[in-house]
């Protein structure tokens, strides 16, 4: 028997949609109720799960949840509509309180899928998948450095520019030659530092990041060769949405 799924519309309307396997669409306000069972498609590791195309613009900010009282529950977006890649755009445990998965980001030309997954192999059950709308960030007006290396210091502050985890950032920029190695460090005493080098210089498209791996404490550091010459920008975050905090950031380009 082939299974549906009820998918709750903004404005409390209720259909039926396609089978989740079949890879329904779903869009910002709606909310599907779906069920993991062991004739969904797998993973290598032997996760099941189900895949929606999501329906969005580019620049829209969005917030997607998924919630399971039968399994623990694990959310990726994929770029393009094929939910078996397993090179996903942001992926997610439990964010969403006890066992729960949330994802918060803002989109580019996409298109995306979402996997609706659990975390191990085998796992079955019924589980909530609902998609928000959120309010456009700030724009992010980064602190210019050159082609210098050094050293500064600043403050993360409510009122900073806004990640989509909901975690302050100063965004530092820099230009690079190819070839050239950067080496960058984020210490702080008050908040757990998170570090990412992007793309660009408005700190947007992320390349690599890093959480502990300066020292044997919550600071973070990234080495990284150029690849193309031109602009780049530095993320000086907090692991955890809401930390604030003094901090300082080393950048060495050779």
């Amino acid at each position: 028997m082939k299974r549906f799924t009820s998918v709750l519309l903004a404005g409390g309307l209720l259909v039926t949609a396609l089978p989740a396997a079949a890879q329904s669409t779903i869009r910002a306000g709606d909310s599907v109720q779906g069920s993991l069972s062991s004739s969904d498609p797998s993973l290598e590791d032997g996760s099941h799960y189900d895949c929606f195309n999501l329906q969005a613009r580019a620049g829209e900010r969005i917030g997607i949840t998924l919630r399971s009282n039968d399994f623990d529950a694990y959310l990726a977006v994929v770029e393009g509509r094929n939910c078996s890649s397993e090179a996903s755009v942001e992926t997610d445990d439990d964010s969403a309180g006890g066992t729960d998965s949330r994802v918060q980001m803002t989109l580019g030309s996409g298109p995306y899928s979402i996997r609706a997954n659990s975390l191990s192999e085998g796992e079955v059950g019924r589980y909530t998948l609902a998609v928000e709308g959120l309010a456009a960030v700030r724009p992010v007006d980064p602190i210019y450095l050159g082609r210098a290396s050094g050293q500064w210091f600043g403050d993360l502050a409510a009122g900073d520019a806004l990640a989509d985890d909901e975690s302050w950032f100063d965004c530092y920029a820099f230009d690079a030659r190819s070839g050239q190695t950067v080496g960058i460090g984020l210490t702080s005493q008050d908040f757990d530092a998170y570090l990412s080098l992007h793309e660009g210089g408005t700190c947007d498209v992320e390349i690599v990041s890093d959480d502990d791996s300066l020292g044997d404490g919550t600071d973070a550091y990234i080495e990284h060769v150029i690849e193309r010459s031109g602009r780049y920008s530095i993320r000086a975050n907090s692991f955890t949405s809401g930390e604030t905090g003094r901090y300082a950031l080393v950048l060495e380009i050779e």
